[in-house]
């Protein structure tokens, strides 16, 4: 089919062409062997079929560019994954809420409780919730598969800690995506125990953006964070 981004690829010379195009074939159906050759920004080529080896260095003779093109597919593959990963999280935290308030008579705040990271990813939370004393929550949704030995390992923005830092009524929530993919709730922390494991701009010539962090589960309270206002 000749859809605008196959058209766009005629007027480049061949070696860029084709390296988009198998780009864009592994993007839209992936091979098996993928998740396990590309992982953590490293490409495991014993975990690549030999036929599969073969082929790709026919279309790109370089070593390198093989393994950038991998590496850029993987990564976009895990953005997609994490982002309705992400989602589902949001949703199930969403719901979690609106139980809590109705299991306390209050059916009428929980129709106040919002996923606002549909209208806004940069407002530093992803729902909101009022609890039973009136008191708004400002929740931050992690979702994780990586939860079952003790430790919670998530990505935070740097937009995401400063609001936690700001906002007395900010707080994570950790959920645990299962095998079986099953959610659970974990449990929930303050900024005050983000802290410490954030890092530091060490120069004016550049900030840290994004942070991959594993925080111990015995640092997050179980329950919600409306659970210790109501």
């Amino acid at each position: 089919m000749p859809t605008p981004t196959l058209l766009s690829l005629c007027g480049l010379p061949d070696d860029v062409a084709a390296e988009l195009l198998l780009q864009e074939l592994m993007v839209e159906e992936p091979p098996l062997w993928l998740y396990a050759a590309v992982v953590d920004d490293e490409v495991r080529w014993e975990n690549v079929p030999e036929s599969d080896q073969e082929a790709l260095e026919q279309l790109l003779e370089d070593a390198t560019r093989r393994e950038a093109l991998l590496m850029s597919v993987g990564r976009t593959l895990d953005a997609a994954q994490l982002a309705e990963q992400g989602a589902q999280g949001e949703e199930f935290v969403v719901e979690l809420c609106r139980k809590h308030l109705c299991d306390l008579d209050r059916p009428d705040l929980a129709a106040a409780v919002s996923r606002v990271s549909l209208r806004s990813d940069e407002l530093g939370y992803d729902v909101t919730s009022p609890d039973t004393t009136g008191h708004r929550h400002r929740i931050e949704v992690k979702t994780t598969s990586s939860a079952s030995v003790g430790r919670v390992e998530f990505f935070l923005s740097r937009n995401e800690a400063t609001v936690g830092a700001r906002d007395p009524g900010w707080s994570l929530v950790a959920v645990r995506r299962n095998r079986d993919d099953s959610l659970e709730l974990i449990g929930w922390c303050s900024s005050v125990n983000l802290v410490p494991h954030l890092p530091r701009d060490v120069s004016g010539q550049g900030r840290w953006a994004n942070v991959r962090l594993s925080i111990a589960i015995t640092d997050f309270q179980p329950g919600l964070p409306l659970d210790a206002q109501s």
